[in-house]
């Protein structure tokens, strides 16, 4: 069965800090909007990117999907003490604080 999302999820997060191996990219942000959209934001060389992405929540599982090059993604996260966003990638975490 499928949960509806969280709605503790909904709006913009910015990372916070990560384990190392996740070498994620300058000012990444997620923001999860109505509808199961993600919208994961990020610089690579020096200019803005952004990537719309489906997501679904099952439980603590977060589901992303990229619908423009099929790569799918399964997260466990759980929210931290001051409205932190915690992702698990199989053991390397990443925190985020909310913006909006």
């Amino acid at each position: 069965m499928v949960d509806r999302p969280d709605q503790r999820l909904m709006g913009r997060w910015r990372l916070f800090r990560a384990d190392p191996s996740l070498d994620f990219a300058p000012n990444v942000r997620m923001e999860f909007l109505d509808g199961g959209r993600l919208r994961y934001s990020f610089e690579a060389g020096g200019t803005a990117q952004s990537i719309m992405l489906i997501y679904r929540v099952e439980a603590d599982i977060l589901y992303t999907d990229n619908p423009a090059a099929p790569h799918s993604r399964e997260t466990r996260f759980w929210f931290g003490p001051g409205d932190v966003l915690a992702l698990d990638f199989a053991g390397a975490v990443a925190w985020f604080i909310r913006e909006i």
